[in-house]
């Protein structure tokens, strides 16, 4: 053979004899872990990353009794285990990792559960760590979960009014909520001098100052009051003669 071509046999060999090298390592590697030892009989069930971890990384120094069962005993920063510790920007939560996280991986989250969670709702809601307020949301306090859910956004619970006292027509428009009806009085757009923000249909008081056209228009006998039958004929509008406190 000549040299050309042993340097030939020589380039194509050799990465086949990576890949068998490497396959002997994993192989040993693979050994190295397993046992005939039951592990269910701890307590602690070895699934997922923790099937492929070699035993030393949580028997620190050969010494198995007594050693760490929490999740959060071994994935912290200063645990004497080798394991991958919660990172600085992890939101905040109780210890209960599981809660959340499977043991094949940490991401995607198996579920969020929001019990174990710590702090208000726009602390995780802020659109950096987790979807927060929409740009098109009404103007809102930051507290969330006085109208959300945990277990989805939409429907909303409950609207909590506590704090708005003007500007209704900012969000009672129709699209983003429940705005005027087709048959409502013709009137401005100042739905808090009539309205309570408890209910629409109870209405605290009719503030004239925000009703548009003649008085007839509404005061028809259907709408609202009309004239009476005893009423004297006349086609004049109401106030020409009365006010908008009372009749007489």
């Amino acid at each position: 053979m000549t040299l050309a071509k042993l340097n030939i046999a020589k380039a194509l060999l050799f990465p086949v004899l990576v890949l068998l090298i490497g396959f002997a390592h994993a192989v040993q590697a693979q050994t190295a872990i397993r046992s005939d030892f039951d592990h269910d009989s701890t307590s602690f069930r070895l699934d997922g990353a923790h099937l492929v971890t070699h035993c030393g990384a949580c028997h620190s120094r050969g010494i198995f009794e007594g050693t760490l069962r929490r999740c959060a005993d071994c994935h912290e920063d200063g645990s004497t285990v080798v394991a991958t510790a919660k990172p600085a920007r992890h939101i905040l939560t109780t210890q209960q990792c599981e809660s959340c996280h499977a043991t094949h991986s940490f991401l995607p989250l198996r579920r969020m559960d929001h019990i174990e969670t710590v702090g208000d709702c726009v602390s995780c809601h802020d659109n950096q760590l987790a979807p927060g307020k929409p740009v098109d949301h009404p103007p809102a306090s930051d507290q969330c979960d006085s109208c959300h859910l945990t277990v989805a956004f939409s429907p909303v619970r409950t609207f909590d009014h506590s704090g708005i006292v003007a500007n209704c027509v900012s969000c009672h428009d129709g699209i983003t909520a429940t705005g005027k009806p087709a048959g409502h009085l013709q009137t401005t757009n100042i739905c808090e001098d009539c309205h309570r923000t408890n209910t629409f249909s109870l209405v605290v008081n009719f503030e004239h100052l925000q009703a548009l056209g003649v008085c007839s228009s509404c005061h028809n006998g259907v709408l609202a009051t009309g004239q009476g039958a005893s009423h004297i004929p006349t086609t004049a509008e109401c106030d020409s003669c009365h006010n908008t406190t009372a009749w007489q």
